[in-house]
């Protein structure tokens, strides 16, 4: 049995935590899986209930304990792990840091985005400079996008012999041909954002786009997610007369999905967003600011719009909503686009080589 650890440093919503969830459910029942990460609320709870994880050490929430660093390299030699694949940019330093105690250790570290575009020059030249120095103790890299990976050799993270380009992958969602009426928005033109309504999401953006139709009753803005904004927004909404439903954080948006005409992101930036990848899986075109991770998975005038502004992103939601053939279209296009380039079973079996060429290279060294 090969024993592998994943190790994050969230395990609350999020890309990152949905793809170790993803890599948990879905790797070979030859791989014995072992997780650190914190205790957070949804995916910590189902990791700790889940036949699949053999054990879990837990870490704090986007902290580094050195304490914590010790007793994990403990919990790694006392479990006979081989492989520890991080997730982030925090889990990297935990498992660059477990490599130098323990050199036998073999490290994979997905970054899962290179969010250094808003960074002041100290910061980033900071960053920089220890990711370089990490290099050193890091077996294989995986980025999730083109875009992620073309910026890591750029800047010179690691050499191109050290990295591989695997997309984040789901299961397809079962569409659910009843959402509409479930959610009473039989009569609506749905228009569906999942947002933690942070800087990187700039719902603010998404609040400009949606004024621009709150003359149109039969559009609805449908925003799932939570966070420090939403309360500000809500009150915006209810004042200026803007047609948002805010539904916090959900464990329906198969069904909310299901019930969306567009999906509509405006991030700043991403890494290789689930989102998306989750709306085209049942056909839905998107419109999404054109930036690294958006542009990866949409193909512009293809399988949804990339635009600069919110005025460009409201003629194209015009179109989408106004032109059948157009939209019919792109939901063909984004269905075909998923299972090229996104289904779950891809990514993993790109993941489960990474691992199987890295137990190789250990025998092989072993019998020499």
């Amino acid at each position: 049995m090969k024993k592998i650890l994943l190790l994050s440093l969230r395990a609350d919503h999020g890309g990152g935590p949905k793809h170790v969830d993803l890599l948990i459910n879905n790797l070979s029942s030859d791989m014995e899986i072992f997780l650190a990460c914190p205790k957070d609320k949804p995916y910590y709870n189902m990791w700790s209930e889940s036949k699949k994880v053999k054990d879990i050490f837990a870490l704090p929430h986007r902290k580094f304990s050195v304490k914590k660093l010790l007793g994990l390299n403990k919990f790694i030699k006392d479990n006979d792990i081989e492989i520890v694949h991080s997730h982030g940019k925090g889990a990297g330093i935990y498992s660059r840091m477990l490599k130098i105690l323990n050199p036998r250790l073999k490290i994979v570290h997905t970054l899962h985005g290179v969010h250094i575009g808003e960074y002041g020059f100290l910061k980033k030249s900071v960053y920089i400079f220890l990711e370089r120095f990490l290099t050193l103790f890091t077996d294989k890299f995986i980025n999730v996008s083109n875009s992620e990976n073309s910026l890591c050799l750029k800047l010179r993270l690691f050499k191109k012999s050290k990295c591989e380009i695997v997309y984040n992958g789901i299961k397809a969602l079962l569409k659910d041909d009843h959402a509409k009426i479930k959610f009473n928005l039989s009569e609506k033109r749905v228009v569906t954002t999942i947002s933690r309504f942070d800087y990187q999401k700039n719902m603010s953006l998404a609040y400009e786009i949606a004024q621009n139709f709150k003359d149109n009753s039969d559009i609805v803005f449908l925003w799932l997610g939570d966070g420090d904004d939403r309360t500000k927004f809500e009150s915006m909404a209810q004042k200026d007369g803007v047609n948002i439903i805010f539904t916090g954080f959900t464990d329906e948006i198969p069904a909310y999905l299901s019930a969306t005409d567009i999906y509509l992101s405006t991030s700043r930036w991403e890494g290789l967003p689930y989102a998306l990848i989750e709306a085209q899986s049942l056909g839905i075109p998107i419109v999404a600011t054109n930036v690294v991770g958006n542009n990866e998975v949409v193909e512009n005038g293809k399988s949804g719009f990339l635009f600069e502004s919110a005025q460009q992103a409201r003629q194209d939601i015009e179109i989408l909503l106004n032109d059948e053939q157009i939209y019919g279209k792109m939901q063909g296009e984004a269905l075909l686009n998923f299972k090229n380039k996104f289904d779950i079973g891809i990514a993993v079996r790109k993941v489960e080589k990474i691992y199987e060429e890295i137990f190789e290279n250990r025998s092989t060294r072993e019998l020499q």
